[in-house]
């Protein structure tokens, strides 16, 4: 990366400034200087190019969150945009520069107010990258930083420390200790991560100790049974579950008794029921018999209803057609046929007079179009002729108005070049001056320049004899406040003394532990009282539970009875529907369903089939259904029972789970008691009286808040004896700033009168030139009151003659060219008149002939009408009578097809009448004989209740012979569960009854019940704690993977820790640093090698100590501190020159500068610096140096100069001296 040129424009101090490498004196030097004064802006070059490359500098990185007000825009101290210069509305930084690539490019950075004034909103700063010409953007804002970064090679971080070398840094560096040279090293070469994974493996190891110590405290909570306990409560519950066994096969002996009385009373209950359900059935159909006859006979008609519904719509066809019939005979086609003949004779004969007439008028239509064409090429070159004639005029109108313009031109010309060349010959002494202006102009400038900088000196020779006045007299007032400062700060360190030892004698971090002992005595006490408490209350839930449980338990029992009732009831209903399938024959609906339609039926030999359907005999699907009935009440009643049975099921199990949580949470409590317990046993005798802990604690708090009181004046004692100490210190650099400001006001005073007297010498000698080249008094004596003002006037008046001598110039040559054009534009003049004579006698003729024409053709035909409409009229006519004949035609053929169709239409609706006729007559045939038949079975039946009962919606007898089937089904089903109910009875009478009553049976249940009760609880208070045991076990074993593997975490960080790990990260920083050393070290030894092949530098063992090889000494090591400043300078920029390496070690960087280190050499040392740059040059680098040591900007030939103005701005030059 090299840089080319640097252009500035109001950035900071620089208003503008331009800085080309690629040009004499840059291009031919590889070491130049950067000088100026104090704040003229040297370093702003340096933010200028950060600026352009990165779009932020070094100088503003410090604060990146307080904002402050930038001519009414708030924005943050680092912000670059605060580099824009006062009163500015734009500026910007540009730097030319060749990339990675070896291409060259521009980058530039600006801002700008909006608006364009001054008072406007200070705008985003944009980053812009273009080509080499700067016509072509190539890319802008992120997208140029991204670019930026890939040509150049270098982060900022990277550019700031190998482009622009901070020498005093490694100065520092040299004579740093370990510790600090490493902290140095690692701010220098970015390397800060080494320092944060130290401090992350302090971390992890912290975190991974405790969470081991307390998964390892939470495991020792968890205890188990002995093994004698184990067995113990292992054979008691072996026992209780025995004697449980016992107790069931007696319970369940009794039920089966009790269970004798339930099943006699649901059998009597049962028959009541039913008898009462028959005999409200049979009631219910006798009353509607009527309707229910009534919607059978609307079925059995339905048989007919296709054969009714045909004769309606047969007898209406026949009508219709009979109409249509009588409508067709009645119209007579044959006269509309005559009557068409003689209307197509009529157009025949227009037909042949319209072809006559186009047959006469043929010959004239031609001459008519002979005539017109003859015509319109006569008009049209008359006016082909005429626009000539337009054309020739305006060009006779602009010669004519040419000729007169130049004539007047010409002596216009003449007048004034009689008048400059009077005014030239008037000023004889102006026409010498303007000659040899140029060189009088730059006398003149130079004089003007002298007596403004002689201006300016006074100016500041009178402000630094005040500045010089104003630094003695505070060199005066500071020498007295410190002896004062001093005093003060001896006094109060005393008092701070005297503080401490009361505060030591108090013994703050004893009077803490003895607090915190008591309270965590006080805690123990209240827990107790606490613990105590929440066991009464778990008992008593304890015993709520048990209660709870007993009675679920019995409901339980109760349930297992009625599943039982029931699934013997479901397995009764289910072998009766079984049976009753069994005897139901499928033969008549096997030959039902090979019946088709319109064949005989093998039985009967009707083809009308309405019973057709798939489906057994109604008595037996009534019986099925009843059966069914009975089957699906019982599964219900099953389905209830065991839904039952599960409810009380669940519910016990979440009581005994309930109970079972309860007893271990009173284990733990009991554990937790005992725990707290054994703490306040090994409380000291001190703390185990409750009564006196509140006065303890009351005297230690009043210690307490002594020392609190103690501390607080003691940090107000120390933060003014701070206050004093830092007023002292700055009180002492003031006074020595101001003594070293009275020096630098005297020296610069003795220089200032140094440069007076060479500028008045100066003033001198170019006022005597300028006299000898214009010896004009009044102006002579105005150029020494007011320079500026003369030498413009002077410049004003140069000017203005020389303007005349060129304008005098100019009117000659004008002259010259004006003559030969007045002769051409006479002769073209004459030519265009010559032919506007011609085509005047061209027009006349043609309009002749065009009229001749004309005439002719009015002979023939009107001219309103042209040949072409008079053929279109022919031919129309003759096209509208072809079209009329056509017609005709058309209309005749049409009425002839109509007669026919009509002749076809009558014949087909007479044979499909008598068609119609003779199916009607078969169909009414059809019903009488079914009407016969069916009269035989319901001799109510006749043809007038037939169309009644087809007149019948479907779902009206539907919904009634549903009705009917529906009570018949209820009836026979009821009668087959009466006829079950009366046999199971029967069948129940006849089993032995038991010999105990059922009030006694019931009561020896409910002991029973009991007794299985208590012991469960048994079984339970057991159960729950083998299982608690088992449940430690599992947890202990499935913890201790767990715990294996937290404990080899543990010892890996453990080891990382003791190796790298601190809470600073300074191990692992200075472990990484050392290596880093030895890197910077092998690019510093290279680079002190052309600097200087005397020394080498070398690292101590594998520590952070840097040593000195003397070559010259048998290369004897030896400390750094024993280099003289000159060698230690040597050394500092190898190093600096280093870092550039190794943070450039891919990237070849040919552009440097060194912004530090020279101020404070001293001659000798100075001049070595100056020799190593010298070397320093020769690598093929252009090297900057800034500075404004005298020394070396006499050493230094070229020299780039920043030189303050009267103003607030500086100039920038750049001179080869």
């Amino acid at each position: 990366m090299k840089i080319l040129t640097i252009q500035v424009k109001n950035l900071a101090s620089l208003p503008e400034a331009s800085i080309d490498f690629t040009a004499p004196p840059l291009k031919d030097t590889g070491l130049f200087a950067i000088t100026g004064e104090t704040g003229a802006g040297k370093s702003t070059l340096l933010d200028a190019i950060c600026l352009a490359f990165y779009g932020k500098t070094a100088r503003l990185k410090s604060d990146s969150k307080n904002k402050v007000s930038f001519n009414g825009d708030e924005i943050k101290l680092s912000d670059p945009r605060h580099l824009l210069r006062r009163g500015t509305v734009s500026g910007f930084a540009q730097v030319g520069f060749v990339g990675q690539d070896a291409e060259q490019y521009i980058a530039r950075w600006q801002v700008a107010r909006a608006r364009n004034k001054v008072d406007g909103r200070i705008k985003e700063a944009e980053l812009i990258l273009l080509d080499a010409t700067g016509d072509q953007v190539l890319a802008q804002k992120s997208a140029a930083k991204q670019k930026l970064l890939q040509l150049i090679g270098l982060s900022f971080e990277q550019f700031t420390r190998a482009v622009l070398l901070a020498q005093h840094d490694f100065a520092a560096f040299l004579k740093a200790n370990a510790d600090e040279r490493a902290q140095l090293l690692e701010c220098l070469t970015a390397t800060e991560q080494f320092s944060r994974v130290g401090k992350t493996i302090f971390e992890f190891h912290k975190q991974k100790s405790e969470a081991l110590s307390l998964f390892k405290q939470k495991l020792g909570d968890i205890e188990l049974l002995s093994d004698d306990e184990l067995q113990q409560k292992q054979l008691q519950l072996s026992e209780f579950k025995e004697k449980q066994s016992q107790l069931q096969q007696e319970a369940k002996s009794l039920e089966q008794h009790l269970a004798w009385y339930v099943t006699k009373a649901k059998l009597e209950q049962q028959l009541s029921l039913l008898n009462n359900t028959l005999l409200e059935q049979e009631t219910t159909l006798s009353q509607h018999s009527e309707s229910f006859q009534r919607a059978h006979l609307a079925q059995l008609t339905q048989q007919v209803s296709d054969n009714r519904a045909q004769a309606v719509q047969l007898t209406t066809s026949i009508q219709r057609m009979q109409a249509d019939i009588a409508s067709l005979t009645a119209v007579d086609t044959q006269s509309e046929i005559n009557a068409q003949n003689a209307l197509l004779d009529v157009c025949t004969d227009k037909l042949s007079q319209a072809q006559a007439l186009w047959q006469k008028h043929l010959p004239d239509i031609a001459k008519v179009a002979e005539y017109d064409q003859t015509y319109n090429e006569h008009i049209k070159l008359a006016a082909q002729f005429r626009t000539q004639v337009t054309q020739q005029g305006a060009l006779e109108h602009q010669y004519v108005n040419e000729l007169n313009g130049l004539r007047t031109q010409l002596m216009a010309l003449e007048s004034e070049q009689s008048l400059v060349e009077r005014s030239i010959t008037q000023s004889p002494k102006m026409a010498s001056l303007a000659a040899s202006w140029p060189e009088t102009h730059e006398v003149l400038q130079q004089a003007l320049r002298a007596h403004n900088d002689l201006k300016a000196i006074k100016n500041e020779k009178c402000t630094l004899e005040a500045k010089c006045r104003d630094a003695n007299q505070a060199v005066k007032q500071s020498q007295p406040q410190c002896a004062e400062l001093e005093n003060q700060v001896e006094g109060m360190q005393a008092e701070v003394n005297q503080l401490q030892h009361r505060l030591n004698e108090l013994d703050y971090e004893k009077l803490q532990f003895h607090k915190s002992q008591l309270i965590k005595a006080q805690q123990a006490f209240a827990q107790q009282t606490e613990l105590n408490n929440d066991s009464l209350q778990l008992q008593a839930q304890i015993d709520g539970l048990r209660h709870q449980q007993h009675s679920a338990d019995a409901q339980r029992k109760d349930a297992e009875h009625q599943d039982e009732l029931t699934r013997q009831q479901l397995m009764l209903t289910q072998d009766n529907l079984h049976q009753v399938k069994l005897r139901a024959s499928d033969n008549i609906s096997a030959l039902r369903s090979q019946l088709e339609h319109g064949k005989e039926c093998m039985v009967c030999g009707a083809t009308e089939h309405p019973y057709r359907v798939d489906h057994i005999d109604s008595h037996w699907q009534q019986l099925i259904r009843d059966f069914e009935g009975q089957f699906q009440a019982a599964e219900q009643a099953r389905q209830q029972t065991q839904a039952r049975y599960h409810d009380v099921v669940s519910q016990l199990e979440q009581v005994n789970g309930q109970l079972q949580a309860a007893l271990q949470q009173k284990a733990q409590l009991a554990q937790k008691q005992q725990v707290n317990q054994t703490l306040l046993s090994e409380l000291p005798e001190s703390l185990r009286d409750f009564s006196s802990h509140a006065e303890q604690l009351q005297d230690i708090d009043q210690n307490l808040s002594l020392y609190s009181e103690l501390s607080k004046v003691q940090q107000q004692k120390w933060q003014v004896l701070q206050s004093s100490s830092q007023q002292l210190q700055t009180q002492r650099e003031a006074l020595t700033q101001h003594q070293q400001q009275l020096q630098a006001f005297e020296q610069s005073h003795s220089t200032l009168k140094q440069r007076e007297a060479e500028l008045i010498d100066l003033s001198s000698q170019l006022a005597e030139r300028v006299a000898q080249v214009y010896d004009h008094t009044d102006w002579l004596a105005q150029f020494k009151e007011a320079p500026a003002e003369a030498i413009r006037v002077l410049s004003e008046q140069v000017c203005a003659f020389i303007e005349l001598q060129d304008k005098a110039a100019q009117i000659v040559k004008s002259i010259e060219q004006c003559a030969p054009q007045l002769t051409t534009t006479q002769t073209l003049l004459d030519k265009v008149t010559t032919q506007l004579q011609g085509l005047n006698t061209e027009i006349t003729k043609h309009q002749q002939q065009a009229e001749a024409a004309r005439s002719s053709r009015s002979q023939l035909l009107t001219l309103e009408v042209t040949s072409e409409q008079w053929r279109q009229q022919l031919q129309d006519g003759i096209t509208q009578a072809q079209q009329q004949v056509q017609a005709q035609k058309d209309k005749l053929s049409a009425m002839s097809k109509r007669h026919d169709e009509q002749a076809l239409r009558v014949k087909h609706l007479q044979q499909q009448c008598e068609e119609y006729q003779v199916e009607l007559e078969k169909n009414q045939a059809r019903f009488d004989e079914w009407l016969k038949e069916t009269q035989n079975q319901y001799p109510l039946l006749d043809i007038a209740l037939v169309d009644e009962l087809l007149g019948w919606q479907s779902s009206q007898w539907q919904a009634l012979l549903k009705q009917s089937q529906q009570l018949e089904q209820q009836r026979n089903g009821t009668r087959s569960q009466l006829d079950h109910v009366k046999q199971n009875l029967s069948e129940h009478a006849e089993q032995a009854q038991p010999n105990l009553a059922e009030v006694d049976l019931t009561a020896a249940v409910e002991k029973l019940n009991g007794q299985q009760s208590e012991l469960q609880s048994h079984i339970v208070t057991v159960s729950v704690a083998l299982q608690t045991h088992q449940d430690n076990i599992d947890k202990l074993q499935a913890q201790q993977s767990t715990l294996n593997q937290m404990q080899n975490e543990y010892e890996h960080w453990h080891l990382l820790n003791r190796l790298l790990g601190d809470a600073t990260g300074k191990t692992m920083r200075n472990l990484a640093q050392t290596q880093t050393l030895k890197i910077l070290l092998h690019y510093a030894n290279h680079h002190l090698s052309s600097l200087s092949r005397r020394y080498r530098l070398t690292v101590i063992g594998q520590s952070l100590e840097i040593a000195i090889i003397d070559r010259d000494m048998a290369d004897e090591q030896r400390s750094v501190n024993t280099l003289s400043g000159g060698e230690s300078f040597l050394v500092s920029l190898a190093l600096a020159l280093g870092l550039a390496s190794l943070s450039s070690n891919q990237v070849q960087i040919n552009s440097l500068f060194i912004d530090e280190g020279f101020g404070t050499l001293d001659p000798e040392t100075l001049s070595v610096a100056l020799d190593a740059l010298d070397a320093l040059q020769s690598q093929g680098r252009k090297v900057g140096v800034i500075s404004h040591v005298a020394q070396m900007t006499e050493r230094v030939a070229t020299q780039i100069r920043i030189k303050k103005q009267s103003g607030g701005y500086s100039t920038v030059s750049t001179k080869e001296s």
